[in-house]
């Protein structure tokens, strides 16, 4: 009778430990908050345009970011590179012209311009990037040159969270 006590007392304190143990994990998990990540996508379609110096055409490529920063229901749109569009990938600049970006929330309707600026890559201040409120949601983005010479537009699609 003695054995069955030593291991009902046992078999409880191991219980009420595992419990106690389990509740105060809970407790500093739920504390820490979860890291939200950067998610990056490039335009689907880059833009062809008429450019003129240092390419007579060129391809501007976009890329779209979601997630931390810039935030919720805002999109980070940025020009990644400008490469001459018959030769691509090769003798690219760092720096990119100005575009215009025609967007659409297709979960809203929200609907809105934005225009990438000119601006070289990697040089604090002078990137070619714009935060764009879009709301959350998936979105569409069609990419025109700052000027009327578009060959091709560009297309993107990305989520918003």
């Amino acid at each position: 009778m003695a054995t069955r006590i030593r291991r009902l007392g046992t078999l409880v304190g191991t219980c009420a430990a595992a419990v106690a143990f389990t509740t105060a994990s809970a407790g500093i998990a739920s504390a820490v908050p979860d890291p939200v990540s950067v998610t990056t996508t490039a335009f689907q379609v880059p833009f062809t345009g008429v450019i003129g110096d240092p390419f007579p055409f060129a391809t501007v490529s976009l890329a779209a970011s979601t997630g931390a920063n810039p935030g919720p229901g805002v999109v980070r749109l940025s020009a990644t590179s400008m490469c001459p569009a018959f030769t691509p990938n090769a003798n690219c600049t760092t720096y990119a012209f100005a575009t215009t970006i025609r967007w659409l929330n297709l979960s809203t309707g929200v609907t809105g311009t934005a225009t990438v600026p000119s601006g070289s890559f990697g040089v604090p201040g002078q990137e070619p990037v714009v935060d764009v409120p879009t709301g959350s949601g998936h979105v569409t983005a069609t990419v025109l040159g700052a000027s009327s010479g578009t060959i091709v537009p560009g297309l993107g699609y990305f989520f918003v969270p």
